[in-house]
């Protein structure tokens, strides 16, 4: 300790002060150095290890100021304010609920330096137990009991990595906690047409009387049930979307909460050219010219949007959700939701022997592990055939002769 150096203050105390090297700036990629003192020489040691200490949890640099957070919600908060800028305003919304749901609840009085690993596999628990309660006979698991906790999971991972990286935590406790097994009886089936209700669900709109609104709505159903896109996806759809000549139809842009066009989908996989079938082709272009005929009539040219609402513009899918429901009632067939026609459609491609990747393609999903994990189930009649192909390569071999 040779390097400190003692000076007199005009009061006469004695101070001790020494030049402390903190090491090389991670911005800079120069040598940093601060002085310190302390009233006692004993102290210096101590107050030097700090300021390392310091230096290095700021990221090793002087230049980035240290951030300070009162508590998980305030990082949360932070971190969210980025996340935002980087995904379509639906998945901001989306996080936006999980947050105010789950996460925020559970953690987001706690002070940083109090949250550890045992903390979060208490919470991350219990939301595995909530969830682990059987839903029957209901259309939708009671709010706080939804089946993602890995979800929620990997989001508090998120956040608190960001809390590591800026370097106002010293770890990242979240790292270590695992999700317990969610029991089958626990998870909701998917909803969908089977091959009955799927006739009678087609009979029913081929009888309705032939009034624009009629028109309007059954284009939209077909449109679902033949294609698999997300509704939001063909609220969103504009004419230039579609090529009659080449027949197809680009899924490029989708539709906001706030009934608004947004140019990027889900993902970049969400971004597809389908091609349509001539019974789609012919109905979707039947519907344009009676759509183009309607408006003139109301003095309104040039409507772009596919779907449009009275008045030629984007229409909000509550709007159609409430239609939706009537319809289904007087079919006398499930509640599907708007969801279920893209299962329908899937379940349709499945019995008919479709390639997965195919269906990946067609339905927009990032991966193709997500396709196989939703729908692999969905196919009783290939299901079927599989057994008596089976049962018939069997019998030959002598099996139950």
């Amino acid at each position: 300790m040779s390097d400190i150096k003692e000076t007199k203050k005009k009061d006469g105390t004695i101070v001790y002060k020494k030049r402390v090297y903190l090491g090389t700036d991670s911005l800079a990629g120069v040598g940093r150095y601060t002085t310190i003192s302390a009233s006692k020489k004993s102290d210096i040691k101590n107050l030097e290890r700090q300021k390392i200490n310091e230096f290095e949890a700021n990221g090793k640099t002087t230049l980035r100021k240290v951030n300070k957070f009162k508590n998980f919600e305030e990082l949360a908060l932070d971190w969210f304010a980025g996340y935002k800028t980087a995904v379509t305003e639906n998945s901001a919304e989306t996080m936006w609920s999980s947050f105010n749901v789950y996460i925020l609840p559970a953690l987001g009085k706690y002070k940083l330096e109090k949250i550890n690993t045992p903390l979060i596999q208490s919470i991350i628990n219990s939301w595995v137990q909530s969830t682990n309660v059987a839903v029957k006979g209901k259309r939708a698991r009671p709010t706080g009991s939804a089946k993602n906790v890995k979800l929620h999971l990997g989001t508090i991972r998120r956040i608190l990595q960001y809390g590591f990286e800026l370097g106002v935590i010293k770890d990242n406790p979240a790292k270590m906690v695992s999700v317990g097994k969610v029991k089958e009886e626990a998870l909701e089936a998917l909803k969908y047409f089977d091959s009955d209700n799927l006739k009678k669900f087609f009979s029913y709109l081929n009888s309705l009387p032939d009034t624009y609104g009629n028109r309007w709505d059954t284009t939209l159903y077909m449109f679902l049930i033949a294609t698999g896109v997300r509704v939001n996806e063909a609220l969103a759809l504009t004419w230039d979307d579609f090529d009659f000549e080449k027949g197809s139809v680009t899924i490029r842009k989708t539709l906001t909460r706030k009934v608004q066009l947004q140019e990027k989908t889900k993902s970049q996989s969400s971004m597809r050219e389908l091609p349509l079938d001539e019974i789609t082709l012919t109905m979707m272009l039947a519907f344009k010219n009676r759509t183009t005929a309607l408006f003139m009539e109301k003095g309104i040219y040039n409507v772009e949007v596919v779907f449009p609402s009275n008045v030629g513009g984007l229409r909000a899918r509550s709007n159609c959700m409430t239609r939706l429901k009537k319809h289904y009632k007087k079919a006398g067939v499930p509640d599907i939701g708007f969801h279920g026609f893209r299962h329908t459609q899937s379940s349709v491609l499945l019995n008919a022997g479709a390639d997965y990747k195919e269906i990946q393609h067609r339905l927009g999903h990032s991966s193709i592990k997500i396709t196989l994990d939703t729908y692999s189930h969905l196919a009783p009649d290939k299901a079927r055939e599989t057994a008596r192909i089976s049962k018939e390569s069997l019998k030959e071999l002598g099996f139950g002769s």
